[in-house]
């Protein structure tokens, strides 16, 4: 716990939140914004994102925040550090809380004039942070972004909600008894990629067995991913959508609410998917970060772990065989 406790009272103005720049982290902190509300209910809570991330923070459940897109990641009208720092002062924020690890969003919040600026005491920006935290990189995510709330504040608050998100009703376009949304992402995924032969395999056992109609999910970069998924699941008869490229992460949102069940790897889609409360199966490699840290907390995720002895990383996933991932499927059910 830092030396100086933070008192809600003496927080005048309103808060920054810097979120993290990825969607599964930013989704993992929407509980560390719950705490928030709760210290300091009906003030101005601002959360500061990627501007890409707004249709899906838009579908928060029960979070009293405002969003700011950061305009240095703006695609065509970017803004310098300096020129965004005059333009936070201006909302006289009283407290900046960083989910993310960033020297340059430290230096963002002093150049904003901001005075208290609760971190990890990471990246060599210590000396910039009021209330500094030593990180212990064995906490899960979702506590690690809590922990900076509840203890900089003399930890007054016991435990935590799940994140959650409340998608738009939306009508599919299949008419199956049951929906399974797809996600395996494509070669940009490197060792988290599921290898399209192996899903091909998974789900055709899955569609023999069931009457679910298959959506295949991922952004434009894995089309062609998953298009020759498609070509291998037509090749069998098997009728399923490819909406890789095709929706925004809103609607993505909504599809993958609509679903019955998913089957994806270690993503952004699993987390918005446990955040929906949908069943889901987690196809677990190698990831960037260990699963245990990122895993959903939700009992609705279950995760197939690879048990491979491969030397090539990319061989990691592979272990997880078709039967094995058809059978999970199927026990879903029961």
């Amino acid at each position: 716990m830092p030396k100086k406790v933070i008192e809600p009272s003496n927080i005048s103005g309103p808060i920054l939140v810097i979120l993290p720049r990825f969607i599964g982290d930013a989704i993992n902190s929407l509980p560390a914004i719950e705490l928030l509300n709760d210290l300091y209910p009906g003030k101005k809570i601002y959360l500061l994102i990627r501007p890409y991330m707004r249709e899906v923070l838009q579908r928060a459940e029960g979070y009293d925040f405002e969003l700011i897109e950061d305009a240095r990641y703006h695609s065509r009208e970017r803004t310098g550090l300096y020129s965004f720092a005059k333009t936070l002062k201006v909302l006289r924020f009283s407290m900046a809380v960083l989910l993310r690890g960033s020297f340059k969003d430290a230096a963002l919040t002093k150049l904003a004039g901001i005075r208290n600026v609760i971190g990890y005491a990471q990246n060599g920006r210590r000396p910039l942070l009021s209330h500094p935290l030593k990180l212990n990189e064995c906490h899960h995510y979702i506590f690690r972004y809590c922990r900076l709330v509840n203890d900089t504040h003399g930890k007054p608050l016991d435990s935590f909600s799940l994140p959650r998100l409340k998608a738009n009703d939306i009508e599919l376009t299949h008419g199956a008894p049951q929906a399974t949304a797809v996600y395996i992402g494509g070669k940009n995924k490197a060792t988290r990629h599921y290898p399209v032969h192996l899903a091909a395999n998974a789900l055709a056992k899955i569609a023999a067995q069931t009457s679910t109609h298959l959506y295949l999910l991922g952004d434009s970069s894995e089309y062609t991913d998953t298009e020759e998924l498609l070509q291998l699941l037509a090749a069998q008869n098997i009728t399923a959508t490819n909406l890789a490229g095709k929706t925004s992460l809103g609607e993505l949102v909504d599809i993958i609410a609509a679903m019955d069940t998913m089957i994806t790897i270690d993503s952004g889609p699993m987390h918005i998917a446990a955040a929906c409360n949908v069943p889901t199966l987690a196809l677990v490699g190698l990831g960037t970060s260990p699963f245990s840290l990122v895993a959903p907390l939700t009992s609705q995720c279950q995760a197939i772990t690879s048990h491979s002895t491969s030397l090539d990383e990319a061989e990691i996933i592979c272990a997880i065989k078709p039967e094995y991932l058809a059978e999970r499927y199927l026990n879903l059910f029961k």
